[in-house]
C-alpha cells in the first residue's frame, strides 16, 4: 500500500483554493514505528495534567499507548485497519490516513450513557491517528481532542481522520485544541452525521502550526438535528491556517450555526470557507454564519467565504463576513489607562476570540489554553483568568 503514489489536492480544486499545499508536497507521510520506553517517558513528562472527570486516551504517532492512558467506563477501543478509500479532493488526506494509519480507535457510547473523554494525539514525526465514534440513542459524549507536537523545534506532520455517528437524541460536545510546534504541519478530515434531534457542539482553537488545514463534512440526516461550530484561528509569522466546513441539511427542521474568529499577524494568512447546503426536503431549516477576521500587520492576509446553497423556500438563513483591524479608539483608551502597548493589543485580540474560547467545556481546559496562549497574547490571558 505505501508504494502507491501519493495524490494531493491542488489549489485548482475549489475547496482548496486558500490552502498552502507547497510545503505539504515535500512532506513525508510514511508512518513511524511504535515509540520506545525512553521516548514515552519523555512524552509523559510533557503532557498536560489530566482533566478532572475525564478519561484519557493517548496516541503517539497513531499508536495507542495504554501506559499513558487512563481507564474510563462506558467505551471500548479496538485496533483495526480500514483500507477502503473514497473519491474526491476532500477525501485525499483521509485516504492517506486510511493507507498509513496504525489502526482505528473506536469509541462507542451506549444508549442513554454519559461519558467524558480526552484524546491526545502526539506527533514525533509522521502521525495518522484515526478515531471512529458512535453515540447510540440518547448518549452524551464530552470529547476533548488535542493534537500535540512532542518537541517544538521538530518538523512533525499529523493527519487526523475523525468519523462520528451521533445517534437519535444523542449529544456530542467536541473541543479540538492544537498544541503544535513551530515547524508542524497539521491536517484533519472530519466526517460527521447527525440523527433525529441529535446535537453537535464543536469548539476549536487553531494555532501554533506552520501550516494547517481542516476539512469538515457534516450531514443532518435526522429531523431537528442541531449544529454549533465555533472556531478561532491565530496566525503569526508566516503561518498559514485554512479551514473548510461543508454542512448539508437533508432533513426538516434542522439548525446550524458557524462562528469563525481569525487573527492574522505579521505575514501569516488565515482562511475559513463555510458552505451550507439545504436540500429540497429540509423545510424549516435555520442557518447562520458569522465569519470575522482581524489583520495585524501590513502583510497579513485573511479570506472568509460564506456560501449558501438553498433548494427550498421554507428556510431562514443569514450570513456575514468581515475583515478589519484593531479598534484604534479602544486601543487608545487602554493606552491612556497606562496599559503597555503590547499588552493592550493582546487584550483586544483576546476579546476578539473570547466568545469562542469561553465555550470550552472545562474551566481547567480553559486555564491550560490560556497559559498556552500567553506567549502569543502576553498579558491578556493572565487578566482574563484573574
Amino acid at each position: 500500500m505505501s508504494a502507491m503514489p501519493i495524490v494531493l489536492p491542488s489549489n485548482r480544486d475549489e475547496n482548496w483554493k486558500y490552502a498552502n499545499l507547497r510545503a505539504l508536497s515535500r512532506a513525508r507521510f510514511e508512518p513511524v514505528p511504535a515509540p520506545e520506553a525512553a521516548q514515552l517517558k519523555d512524552i509523559a513528562a510533557r503532557l498536560p495534567a489530566v482533566l478532572p472527570g475525564y478519561g484519557r486516551l493517548v496516541l503517539v504517532d497513531g499508536h495507542y499507548v495504554a501506559e499513558l492512558s487512563t481507564a474510563a467506563a462506558g467505551f471500548s477501543i479496538t485496533q483495526d485497519v480500514d483500507t477502503h478509500e473514497k473519491s474526491g479532493a476532500d477525501q485525499r488526506f483521509a485516504n492517506l490516513n486510511r493507507r498509513f494509519r496504525q489502526g482505528t480507535c473506536r469509541i462507542a457510547v451506549p444508549a442513554n450513557t454519559a461519558l467524558a473523554l480526552e484524546v491526545i494525539c502526539v506527533a514525533t514525526a509522521s502521525s495518522h491517528p484515526a478515531l471512529d465514534i458512535t453515540l447510540s440513542h440518547g448518549a452524551k459524549l464530552q470529547l476533548i481532542e488535542r493534537d500535540w507536537s512532542a518537541q517544538n523545534d521538530h518538523a512533525t506532520l499529523v493527519n487526523l481522520h475523525l468519523v462520528a455517528q451521533v445517534g437519535d437524541y444523542a449529544k456530542l460536545e467536541l473541543a479540538r485544541i492544537g498544541h503544535h510546534g513551530a515547524k508542524a504541519q497539521a491536517l484533519d478530515t472530519l466526517e460527521l452525521q447527525l440523527g433525529t434531534s441529535a446535537t453537535l457542539k464543536l469548539v476549536q482553537l487553531i494555532q501554533g502550526a506552520l501550516v494547517s488545514r481542516s476539512t469538515a463534512l457534516i450531514e443532518h440526516v435526522g429531523r431537528e438535528a442541531s449544529l454549533e461550530w465555533h472556531v478561532a484561528a491565530l496566525g503569526e509569522g508566516t503561518q498559514h491556517h485554512d479551514a473548510f466546513v461543508h454542512v448539508t441539511h437533508t432533513a426538516p427542521g434542522t439548525r446550524s450555526l458557524q462562528c469563525f474568529r481569525g487573527i492574522a499577524e505579521d505575514r501569516s494568512r488565515v482562511a475559513f470557507n463555510g458552505r451550507m447546503r439545504i436540500e429540497p426536503a429540509a423545510v424549516g431549516t435555520q442557518t447562520d454564519q458569522s465569519l470575522k477576521c482581524l489583520l495585524v500587520g501590513h502583510e497579513a492576509e485573511a479570506d472568509v467565504r460564506p456560501q449558501l446553497e438553498i433548494y427550498t423556500d421554507a428556510v431562514k438563513a443569514s450570513h456575514g463576513a468581515t475583515v478589519g483591524k484593531l479598534d484604534s479608539d479602544v486601543l487608545f483608551y487602554l493606552l491612556s489607562r497606562g496599559i503597555p502597548p503590547a499588552t493592550a493589543e493582546s487584550i483586544l485580540k483576546w476579546a476578539f476570540v473570547s466568545d469562542v474560547l469561553a465555550k470550552l467545556p472545562s474551566p481547567e481546559l480553559h486555564a491550560q489554553v490560556a497559559a498556552a496562549l500567553e506567549r502569543q497574547l502576553p498579558g491578556a490571558a493572565t487578566r482574563a483568568l484573574s
